[in-house]
C-alpha cells in the first residue's frame, strides 16, 4: 500500500514537470510571437492605440498578448491582429504605387 501511494505521488511530480514545461515552451513561443508583432507594428509606424480600437480589445490586452501572458482568445486575436497590419501594409505599398505612377493626380 505504501508503494503504491509512493509510486502514484512519483508519477504525479512526472506529469506536474511535464506540464510545466509545455507550459514554458508556450510561454517562450508566445513571447517570440508577440515581439515579432510589436516589430511589424511598430515598423509600419502603428500604435498599440489603433491596433486595439482595430480590433475592439482593451490596449491593456492588446499588451499582454504582445508581451507573451496568457489572454483570453489569444489566437482569435493573434490572426485578427495579423490581418490588421497586412491590410493596413497593403493600403500604404497601395498609395505609394498609385503616388509612383501618378495616378493619384
Amino acid at each position: 500500500m505504501v508503494l503504491q501511494r509512493l509510486q502514484s505521488i512519483n508519477q504525479a511530480k512526472t506529469i506536474y514537470k511535464s506540464v510545466e514545461g509545455v507550459k514554458r515552451k508556450h510561454k517562450e513561443k508566445w513571447k517570440t510571437e508577440g515581439e515579432e508583432m510589436v516589430r511589424w507594428r511598430e515598423n509600419i509606424g502603428l500604435s498599440r492605440a489603433f491596433v486595439a480600437r482595430e480590433l475592439k480589445v482593451g490596449q491593456s490586452r492588446l499588451k499582454r498578448l504582445e508581451e507573451g501572458e496568457p489572454v483570453r482568445d489569444a489566437q482569435v486575436i493573434m490572426q485578427a491582429y495579423k490581418l490588421t497590419l497586412e491590410k493596413v501594409e497593403m493600403k500604404k505599398v497601395l498609395g505609394n504605387l498609385i503616388r509612383h505612377v501618378g495616378l493619384g493626380e
